[in-house]
């Protein structure tokens, strides 16, 4: 059986999204965080690099179509082009394997929704739009080592069968989609919600909502 092509557009889409997750601030700056994209077609994945010598990411703008990783559903590298996948490469491959729904990963490491993931607390759900997008209340998974497996057993607990995003304690966010749009999108509905909810928490507490008392029935 042939091995599956690899299609340069998405090396291309994959460079280009790292141009935007740098300018969104979803990196402070090197190498934090990562992103991905699923073939549907082949299952090929395409995710960003991890640093080596030679090759120092000072931060992910810099990112050109040939640094870009392919593995398979498996992590088997596709092809041998001098570099390695982000260390967080479990973590992508075990929410693939979780979630078929999934075709897009973005693992950011963004201010406000960090502050929970320092703390070890989930963002409460208090936004209409963290119910409608995001799934509700997002959880903070429990703490693994970077790049281990553990952590990729506990993101994938946390989003569960349909969340959107997750928080890795101690550590950043995951956001799924379907497109770089998309993940983009959702990423900025994180930090709103996270941003609201602890500025919130000072004029007395925020006022928490139940995921099913958000749309009205009529609308469904």
């Amino acid at each position: 059986m042939s091995k599956p092509m690899v299609k340069w557009e998405y090396k291309e889409l994959i460079a280009g999204s790292a141009k935007r997750f740098f300018k969104d601030h979803c990196s402070p700056a090197m190498d934090s965080g990562d992103m991905s994209i699923k073939d549907v077609e082949s299952g090929l994945i395409y995710i960003y690099p991890r640093p080596h010598d030679g090759f120092e990411i000072t931060s992910w703008d810099i990112l050109k179509p040939e640094n870009v990783v392919v593995v398979d559903s498996e992590g088997n590298y596709v092809e041998d082009n001098g570099y390695l996948a982000t260390v967080e490469l479990p973590m992508h491959l075990a929410i693939y394997k979780a979630r078929p729904d999934i075709h897009v990963i973005l693992h950011s490491h963004p201010i406000w929704s960090s502050i929970y993931c320092a703390c070890g607390k989930n963002i409460p759900l208090t936004l209409a739009e963290q119910a409608l997008y995001l799934g509700g209340e997002i959880i903070c998974a429990e703490y693994g080592l970077v790049g281990s497996q553990e952590i990729a057993d506990n993101v994938v607990m946390a989003l569960g069968k349909d969340k959107r995003a997750a928080l890795m304690r101690n550590h950043g966010s995951v956001v799924l989609g379907n497109s770089f749009a998309e993940v983009f999108a959702l990423s900025d509905y994180l930090e709103h919600g996270a941003q609201v909810a602890i500025f919130g928490q000072l004029l007395g507490g925020v006022i928490e909502v139940a995921p099913d008392n958000i749309l009205d029935p009529s609308l469904l």
